[in-house]
């Protein structure tokens, strides 16, 4: 592999690194709004707290995974590194 392949490598690997790095970020919002909805489920479950509306959180969770930006996001990624994968083993 001549080095300007090389380079052409990097930044297709790059661009699937951040590409990952924006469904990280989805992941990582859903991710901390369920660990809240746990926390208020347990809270509830061994408290008199305050009933809080845990089905609309899940909820809200589950609209972002079926999100068309959720959806953009995860495509990004597989081209992505689709074009790192073809880019570096084309050479």
């Amino acid at each position: 592999m001549n080095r300007m392949d090389m380079q052409k490598g990097a930044l297709a690997a790059r661009d699937a690194h951040l590409a990952l790095l924006d469904l990280k970020r989805l992941v990582d919002e859903a991710t901390q709004t369920t660990h809240a909805a746990e926390l208020d489920a347990v809270g509830m479950a061994i408290s008199t707290r305050e009933d809080k509306d845990i089905r609309t959180m899940l909820s809200a969770v589950m609209a972002r995974l079926h999100s068309p930006a959720f959806e953009t996001a995860l495509s990004h990624v597989q081209e992505k590194l689709e074009t790192a994968i073809s880019t570096i083993t084309a050479h």
